[in-house]
């Protein structure tokens, strides 16, 4: 199982449209149908992107309960009916029936996901990424180097833990992986890493361990569960950060002290040009302690919105020889976790604590 496309619900489509052409570089997914008008497909970089609007039924839905965010996170599947099977067996609920893309390039259904969560399923006959309804276009060399969606990270409240992740793992297939808590003088969180054991897809489900967590605080603006962010993967992040600052593109700050305690840890093998580099554009960086030479580097956009909530996150994992064979940096940033936390939670607290829920 791979992650296909991302479908997000929005209330208007010029503003994002703009958005995203202007300040994230995307292509046009092709000239506009007038029978399609709801909807604009886009790329950031080789990611899909579609927007619709609330002409869509669906989407007039979604929004009654929630702010624009992602309400349909699309899954690439080997077997369609398979996976579907498995999904009903399990009590899922199926939306759209299995049905046969009209260009011939694979089939396609949707189901509902967790809370207001939609999940397009896609069986693709030459292992592509498409979007329904939409034709593939013949994509430039992307101005961006977005080469895929690493991650997407899913925000469910305390109660509703255990069983969010029964169903991922229960009706899609997804195992549990690693498990971290943090915690701060402030606040805190739990999370769950689930990936599919046939194929890429990873999905860490968090929930919050206190009332003045920035978790707690998504759930509040976001009126209930939903994706907090997705991580795009990046060949390039120094020329993507930059890039993207220099259109306008707002991210977290960092503060210097992340990278004075970095430059102390024992494995730490970075040269000066790129430490440099890393504080000036405030991106974060990791590394597995058995391969320290294999880096991750990551950093996260402000929220899309003016309420906290949707951002992207901007990843790169290194790829090295070891032992004469390929290998790439897993994980998620663990090291940078807690300084990530602290690094949002200050930006949290510069806001009205007084629109915080506390209890």
């Amino acid at each position: 199982m791979e992650f296909n496309h991302l479908h997000l619900y929005v209330d208007d489509l010029g503003p994002w449209r703009r958005r995203f052409l202007t300040g994230w570089a995307a292509t046009p997914g092709g000239p506009p149908n007038p029978a399609l008008d709801s909807h604009l497909l886009i790329y950031l970089g080789q990611v899909p992107l579609l927007l619709s609007d609330r002409r869509c039924p669906e989407v007039e839905a979604y929004l009654q309960r929630h702010p624009p965010g992602i309400g349909d996170l699309a899954l690439r599947v080997e077997d369609l009916e398979a996976s579907l099977g498995r999904l009903v067996s399990a009590g899922g609920h199926l939306h759209t029936p299995i049905t046969s893309d009209r260009l011939g390039r694979g089939r396609w259904c949707q189901v509902q996901g967790w809370g207001s969560l939609r999940h397009t399923l896609i069986e693709s006959y030459r292992g592509e990424a498409w979007v329904p309804d939409h034709p593939s276009p013949a994509l430039p060399a992307a101005a961006t180097p977005i080469d895929g969606i690493d991650h997407a990270v899913l925000n469910v409240s305390g109660g509703d833990f255990p069983r969010a992740l029964a169903w991922y793992v229960n009706q899609l297939g997804f195992e549990p992986q690693q498990r971290f808590t943090i915690t701060t003088p402030w606040s805190g969180l739990e999370s769950v890493v689930l990936a599919h054991p046939q194929g890429g897809a990873q999905l860490p489900v968090n929930h919050p361990t206190g009332p003045t967590s920035q978790i707690q605080e998504f759930l509040h603006w976001n009126r209930g569960a939903g994706i907090q962010h997705v991580a795009l993967h990046t060949s390039d992040i120094l020329h993507t950060v930059h890039q993207l600052k220099g259109s306008g593109v707002g991210f977290i700050d960092v503060p210097p002290s992340y990278y004075q305690t970095l430059a102390q840890q024992p494995s730490y093998r970075i040269d000066g040009a790129l430490a440099a580099a890393l504080n000036q554009l405030k991106i974060l960086l990791d590394w597995d302690a058995s391969v320290p030479q294999a880096t991750l580097l990551q950093t996260f956009t402000q929220p899309l919105l003016d309420i906290p909530t949707l951002f992207f996150e901007l990843i790169q994992r290194q790829v090295v020889e070891v032992n004469g064979l390929p290998y790439r940096t897993r994980g998620f940033g663990e090291r940078n976790f807690q300084a990530l936390f602290e690094a949002i939670e200050a930006e949290q607290r510069q806001r009205s604590s007084g629109d915080l829920p506390r209890g």
